[in-house]
C-alpha cells in the first residue's frame, strides 16, 4: 500500500506548513454624521477655556393714540451660552517585538486608522448624546412612530416651537435618527402591511412582516423606497435633510431619541482637532511605541427650545 505523505494539521507533515495569512481586516464603524450637520465653531489659543455665544433678547410693538408721545421704553437683554471643551484620548502601546514579527507589516500604520476610528466614533456619538436636550418632544417611550410624527416634529420647528413669539429658525434643517424608527417609516410611507386590506399596520419585527402592500400604494416616493431602499430614497422628509445614524444609541427599554433641528442649534466647538503622537522616546522598551490620538471638544445645543425637536420612539430590532 502505497504511504500517502499528506501536509497539514494532523497528518504526516504536520509540522511544515507556514501559517499564511491571506488579508487583514479593520472592522467598521458607523458613518459620521453629527459634525456635518452642526455648526462649527474654533475655540483659539488664548482665548481661555470656553467659547461663548450671545443672544439679545426681543422687543415687541405696542399699539399707541394719535399723536400721542411714545412712552413704551423698552430695555435690552443678552443671554450667553456657554461650551467648554475637554480632552478625549484613544490609546494603545505595540512592542518592538510585536512589530518585528507580525506577518502584517503595515500594523503600525493600521494600528494608528484604528485609533482614530475609535476617537471620531466617540466624538460622533457625543454629538448624538445632545438630541434627547431639545425641550419640545414629539413621540414617546415604546411608541413605533410613522410618518405623523416627524411632520408633527417638522411643522414644530417651522416656528420655533412658540405660538405666542414664532421663532422659524434659519435653515438647514435636518431629521437625524435611528435606522431602524426611519426604516419604519419608510414601511408606513409606502405602505406596509401583512393583510391586503390594510387592517394591520407596519411594525419592526415579527408582528407584521410587510407579505403585502397595502391599498394605499402607489406614488413615486413609495416606488423609489422599494427600488432603492429608503436610505437612497429618503433624502428629505418634510423639508429637513434625512441623515440616518446608529449612533444615536437605543437605551434599555429600546427607545431611541433622534431629532429634527437647525443646524445653528447643534453647537460643536474644536479647541485640539484630533491629533496622531506616536512616542518611541523610552529606548528602555526595545523599539516599542506608545500611539496616542488625542484632541479637545465640545458639544452643546443653541436655542433648545426653539430651534430643534426630540423625536422619542421605539427602536425594537427586527427580527422577521
Amino acid at each position: 500500500m502505497a504511504v500517502t505523505n499528506l501536509l497539514g494539521t494532523g497528518q504526516a507533515l504536520d509540522s511544515s506548513l507556514n501559517t499564511i495569512i491571506s488579508a487583514f481586516k479593520e472592522l467598521e464603524d458607523e458613518q459620521k454624521v453629527m459634525r456635518s450637520c452642526a455648526t462649527e465653531l474654533r475655540l483659539a489659543p488664548h482665548e481661555g477655556v470656553s467659547k461663548r455665544i450671545n443672544n439679545y433678547n426681543r422687543l415687541v410693538g405696542y399699539d399707541v393714540a394719535d399723536a400721542a408721545d411714545i412712552s413704551q421704553t423698552q430695555a435690552l437683554a443678552d443671554t450667553t451660552t456657554t461650551y467648554t471643551p475637554g480632552e478625549v484620548a484613544v490609546q494603545t502601546w505595540l512592542p518592538g517585538s510585536t512589530m518585528r514579527r507580525t506577518a502584517d507589516p503595515d500594523l503600525l500604520r493600521r494600528t494608528g486608522r484604528i485609533l482614530r476610528n475609535g476617537y471620531d466614533l466617540k466624538e460622533d456619538q457625543d454629538g448624538g448624546l445632545q438630541l434627547p436636550n431639545f425641550t419640545p418632544v414629539i413621540g414617546a417611550a415604546a411608541r413605533v412612530l410613522g410618518p405623523g410624527e416627524y411632520l408633527a416634529a417638522m411643522t414644530r420647528l417651522s416656528y420655533g416651537s412658540s405660538r405666542a413669539n414664532p421663532e422659524p429658525p434659519p435653515k438647514p434643517w435636518y431629521i437625524v435618527d435611528h435606522p431602524i424608527k426611519l426604516s419604519t417609516v419608510a414601511g408606513r410611507i409606502i405602505p406596509l402591511t401583512d393583510v391586503p386590506t390594510g387592517t394591520n399596520v407596519y411594525l419592526p419585527g415579527s408582528a407584521s412582516r410587510g407579505v403585502t402592500t397595502g391599498p394605499g400604494f402607489g406614488g413615486a416616493l413609495s416606488d423609489e423606497i422599494i427600488r432603492q431602499g429608503w436610505r437612497n430614497a429618503l433624502g428629505a422628509l418634510f423639508g429637513g435633510i434625512v441623515k440616518p445614524t446608529a449612533n444615536v444609541i437605543p437605551d434599555a427599554s429600546d427607545d431611541v431619541s433622534g431629532a429634527a433641528f437647525s443646524q445653528e442649534a447643534l453647537i460643536h466647538v474644536t479647541e485640539v482637532a484630533a491629533r496622531v503622537d506616536p512616542d518611541d522616546s523610552d529606548k528602555s522598551y526595545r523599539g516599542a511605541v506608545e500611539l496616542n490620538v488625542w484632541g479637545s471638544y465640545a458639544w452643546g445645543l443653541y436655542r433648545s427650545a426653539n430651534y430643534g425637536v426630540e423625536i422619542l420612539g421605539d427602536a425594537v430590532e427586527p427580527t422577521s
